[in-house]
């Protein structure tokens, strides 16, 4: 019986989107737990229009690890998938998401696709760089906005704690060879349109790298950085 945790900021755009695979994909018991924080549209209207499907669980404090933590105290499945609520899955992606979970993989992603409809061409050109990045499509969490644990992986933490690289503190909890991308369907990642928005994106996740190394050092000490690498790739 697996498990869904999908926190929710104003995401009535895209939350049904979000949902609708996951109920389609038809895997017995699932569990989907929808938490809209501080929403001030109507994400939470649109997940209970799924009915039983999904339970929803609203809170007004602020912020996506709130969110989910307050969405695991009701999660009582595993493997569980930690998905935000822009992001939509392919048909079958679920399936061989959980799939990949066995042996020593512990945690796993689905394969990012970066859907650059609308954006600049500076934009465009970015996401297109990333292609020579590993971060993206190789291990996980690999910037698909999900990544699914096993309970022995999830184990391995306790509460998210309150910082914004909260994919990244998930990382280092975890050997590279304990982390896979699927080879399965992947994932849709809208991109920004503006490169002005894509800069507040980047700049929010420069300041997630550093107060990851200033609040939790010794987790980062763990993972050895390969410099050049991407350089070489590209």
């Amino acid at each position: 019986m697996p498990s869904i945790i999908i926190p929710a900021h104003n995401e009535e755009a895209l939350i049904g989107d979000c949902l609708r695979p996951l109920v389609s994909e038809g895997i017995d018991d699932l569990e989907i737990i929808v938490v809209p924080n501080a929403c001030t549209d109507r994400t939470a209207e649109i997940a209970r229009g799924f009915g039983d499907a999904v339970r929803v669980i609203e809170t007004e404090t602020p912020g996506k690890t709130n969110a989910v933590n307050l969405g695991e105290h009701h999660a009582s499945a595993f493997p569980r998938l930690f998905l935000d609520g822009d992001i939509v899955l392919h048909p079958g992606s679920l399936s061989a998401l959980f799939e990949t979970l066995t042996g020593d993989t512990h945690i796993a992603s689905p394969k990012p696709e970066f859907l650059c409809e609308g954006a600049s061409l500076g934009v465009r050109l970015f996401y297109r760089s990333l292609r020579a990045n590993k971060y993206f499509g190789r291990g996980a969490p690999n910037g698909s906005g999900a990544f699914a644990v096993t309970e022995q992986g999830r184990s391995r933490w306790g509460e998210f704690p309150k910082i914004i690289a909260d994919d990244g503190y998930v990382e280092l909890q975890f050997a590279e060879h304990e982390a896979k991308t699927s080879e399965g369907p992947g994932a849709i990642v809208r991109a920004p349109t503006t490169f002005d928005a894509l800069l507040k994106i980047k700049t929010r996740a420069r300041l997630g790298q550093h107060e990851l190394k200033a609040k939790h050092p010794n987790l980062v000490a763990r993972r050895v950085p390969r410099p050049g690498r991407t350089l070489r790739r590209m």
